[in-house]
């Protein structure tokens, strides 16, 4: 093979890489997006809030349009992660006791990523539901859980998407926080509950990326 054939092949591979790349685009999620967990208690009910989350939403960059107005067929590959520091209770020792429980000197993060997803029936021009599945780690432990995520089109053009996952934190080995010297002792159960928008800039940046 001759040093012309050889330059050839590598130009081919260079230009695959980059028509591979140009497919997907990204989807920045608005500062505004949240994520917070609700349990009980023998005392009362409690809820933990991070104060920042990172989201990386990877769409079709030729089918990212859609976003705007159907149920989107270009989603790619979503994953968020919560930094288990960043979860406030508004209780200091509360939140101490919950990153304990949690692990976060060896686990700093906990993290979701969706794998599969289907448009659900009924979806109209303002609102559609997608049954998603994926795996939700906690505490170094993966576990595969199902949700259905909602979302509605607002009228500036922006998408919110929210859900709720129920979750037992004994099956990722987590024994429920305790606080007050025993007295107050967690419920096994939680919800995570999460609320990720995408700014219509934000669609319009991905759909450029084109």
């Amino acid at each position: 093979m001759t040093r012309t054939h050889v330059a050839a092949l590598a130009l081919l591979a260079l230009m695959g890489t980059a028509v591979a790349a140009q497919t997907t685009a990204r989807v920045a999620v608005a500062p505004g997006s949240k994520l917070w967990i609700e349990g009980t208690s023998n005392l009362h009910e409690w809820s933990c809030k991070a104060d920042t989350l990172d989201a990386a939403i990877d769409v079709d960059a030729a089918a990212v349009a859609q976003l705007a107005s159907s149920a989107p067929q270009a989603l790619k590959h979503v994953q968020v992660k919560v930094p288990v520091r960043a979860l406030k209770c508004g209780h200091g020792a509360m939140d101490n006791n919950l990153y304990k429980a949690l692990n976060a000197d060896k686990t700093p993060n906990v993290s979701y990523i969706l794998a599969t997803f289907d448009a659900a029936p009924g979806a109209t021009k303002d609102s559609f539901t997608l049954h998603t599945s994926g795996t939700l780690e906690i505490s170094g432990k993966q576990n595969p859980i199902t949700l259905d995520v909602v979302a509605d089109r607002l009228p500036d053009g922006s998408i919110k998407a929210t859900g709720t996952v129920p979750i037992r934190m004994t099956d990722y080995g987590i024994k429920p926080p305790t606080a007050l010297f025993g007295r107050l002792k967690t419920g096994d159960e939680v919800k995570v509950h999460f609320e990720l928008t995408l700014s219509a800039k934000a669609i319009a940046m991905a759909s450029a990326q084109r």
